[in-house]
């Protein structure tokens, strides 16, 4: 039976309210440089247990937290108030509760989907920006474009709650144990999902961002042509199940300032996988900027 994800209790854990929501973080509390950290899909913010420990320790203040949906946070009734655009909004509001001017940005899948926007429009908040596993926005339908549809048919179905958690749980949850074979949380996960608790999670990002509201707004609307201008690091893991490595290899030409990329062997959710490694790049990253 795997142990359940937990954080240290060392750590100052808090709920904060921001417009008109409540977030669940924790906070190392230490009084170096900030550090957010974002999760993605199905997760919470244990997924960083160890780069609190470790970014603590190098003196670091790390504050990780749960989204809308997820972990311990609100779970609103309303679908629009998970769009990338109020996610966005509320990591600012985040920051100005917690009274950091800025903060170096690190986000995973979704919450990387989401920091990537937010990191263009509020640029004088981040002092840098680090995206594991997923890209701009933009270059996800680029691929789509360039014949990878097939790889991302799950966005399509994640869309559907019913049948999306039928297609993972039929057949003794044959699919959702081949899928998240690197995901050393997969089993906490899957109890979460079949509990009979609020599985809103499973589904709510893609219900909130439908792919033909993202074309629009990247193409035609609010997103067309903003740049980043923070430096930012791209970490890919060439084992990853869900995402191309080009979709984020490409992001260079998003970004007006400095930009590192870095591709490590391992899954998708390679921060747990391979913690030693991706904590080795965040130091020499983070250490560039304070």
């Amino acid at each position: 039976m795997n142990k359940p994800a937990q954080i240290s209790t060392s750590f100052n854990s808090q709920r904060l309210q921001v417009r008109g929501v409540e977030y669940a973080i924790t906070d190392t509390g230490t009084t170096g440089p900030a550090v957010m950290l974002l999760h993605g899909w199905p997760d919470d913010k244990t997924i960083w247990r160890y780069q609190l420990a470790y970014l603590s320790s190098l003196g670091f203040r790390a504050i990780a937290v749960d989204w809308l949906g997820h972990g311990e946070s609100s779970i609103p009734s309303e679908v629009s108030r998970y769009h990338v655009s109020e996610l966005g909004a509320d990591t600012v509001a985040l920051l100005d509760a917690l009274q950091i001017d800025q903060v170096h940005l690190i986000a995973h899948d979704y919450g990387a989907t989401v920091s990537w926007e937010t990191v263009a429009n509020y640029p004088d908040r981040f002092l840098s920006y680090c995206a594991l596993s997923v890209g701009h926005a933009v270059e996800i339908l680029r691929d789509m474009a360039m014949g990878h549809l097939g790889h991302y048919l799950w966005l399509v179905l994640h869309g559907m709650e019913h049948a999306s958690r039928y297609w993972y749980l039929s057949n003794s949850a044959k699919r959702f144990r081949h899928k998240f074979a690197s995901h050393p949380d997969a089993e906490r996960i899957l109890t979460k999902l079949t509990s009979g608790e609020d599985i809103g999670f499973w589904t709510i990002w893609e219900r909130a961002n439908p792919s033909y509201d993202v074309f629009y707004r990247q193409f035609f609307a609010g997103q067309r042509q903003k740049r980043i201008t923070v430096p930012t690091l791209g970490l890919y893991s060439r084992n990853d199940e869900w995402m191309t490595e080009g979709q984020l290899s490409r992001c260079y030409q998003y970004v007006d300032a400095i930009w590192r990329y870095e591709s490590i062997t391992g899954g998708h959710w390679v921060q747990l996988e391979r913690p030693n490694a991706v904590n080795s790049i965040l130091s020499s990253w983070l250490s560039g900027w304070t």
